[in-house]
């Protein structure tokens, strides 16, 4: 893959153990953003007789804050990815390991 130039930035590829990250906290939050859909999608009438259950009206405020927070948590996932993978990548460039800029044909 070769860097992406992004507002006047160099943006690497992800290494092959960033990827793997990257691509499992997607899945992650595609599967919590469906469980919360799910979740909020539900009608009130899956749980049963308002009239016949007093807890009918807890259940349904518990049923939105469940996907709430189900959504909530996608997106901290990819935030918490984010930010680890940027670390990551500073890191790297505060070492020194590898110079900057392209490296010469025979080295690569």
């Amino acid at each position: 893959m070769s860097p992406r130039t992004v507002s006047s930035r160099v943006v690497l590829p992800p290494s092959d153990r960033d990827a793997r990250r990257i691509k499992r906290s997607r899945v992650l939050s595609y599967v919590l953003v469906v469980l919360a859909a799910t979740v909020l999608s539900l009608r009130p009438e899956l749980f049963g007789d308002p009239q016949a259950q007093p807890a009918h009206a807890l259940l349904h405020a518990w049923r939105i804050v469940a996907g709430i927070l189900l959504a909530v948590a996608a997106l901290g996932v990819q935030v918490v990815v984010g930010v680890r993978w940027r670390t990551g990548l500073r890191r790297a460039a505060d070492d020194g390991s590898e110079p900057a800029g392209n490296r010469a044909p025979g080295d690569r």
